[in-house]
C-alpha cells in the first residue's frame, strides 16, 4: 500500500494520535482508525472486498487490518484503502460514497478531522454465471 496517509500534522507518539486536554491525554492508535474505516467501508454497496484476500491471513496474524492504512495525529487523520468493486457499480460514485462514509465514521468516533481518504481500486469482481444449456432453455 502506498504511504500517502503518512505525514499528518501535529506531534504524536509512534502509531498513535494523542489528544491533550486539561485533564489528560487520549491516545488513538492508527489501527483503531483502520478498524473504524473498515467497518464504514463494508457498509457501502458495491464494495466487494477490502484489500487483497491473499494477504488477509498474514495481516490478521500480525493484528493489522489488511487493505487499510491510517495515520492519526493530534487533530487530524488520513486513510488509504484498497478495494475490489462489484462489476456494474460506477467507480466514481462508489468512491465518493465510500469516502463520505469513512470520513463521517472516523470523525464522529475519534473527534479527529479526516484530511484525506485515498481510495485505490485494485480489482473488479465479476460474478461467475452459470452456463445454461439449450435444453434447459426449452
Amino acid at each position: 500500500m502506498e504511504g500517502s496517509a503518512k505525514g499528518i500534522s501535529g506531534s504524536k507518539t509512534p502509531a498513535t494520535g494523542t489528544a491533550v486536554s486539561s485533564k489528560g491525554k487520549t491516545f488513538i492508535s492508527d489501527e483503531v482508525v483502520s478498524i473504524i474505516a473498515r467497518i464504514a467501508a463494508e457498509q457501502v454497496e458495491g464494495v466487494h472486498q477490502i484489500g487483497d484476500s491473499s494477504l488477509r491471513g498474514m495481516f490478521s496474524r500480525l493484528g493489522r487490518s489488511p487493505g487499510i492504512d491510517s495515520d492519526v495525529g493530534l487533530k487530524e487523520a488520513a486513510v488509504d484503502v484498497d478495494i475490489v468493486v462489484d462489476y456494474g457499480y460506477p467507480i466514481k460514485i462508489l468512491a465518493d460514497e465510500l469516502r463520505r462514509s469513512i470520513i463521517e465514521s472516523v470523525e464522529y468516533m475519534t473527534g479527529r478531522k479526516v484530511v484525506e481518504v485515498n481510495i485505490h481500486v485494485i480489482d473488479v469482481y465479476i460474478p461467475k454465471t452459470e452456463k445454461v444449456s439449450k435444453r434447459e432453455l426449452e
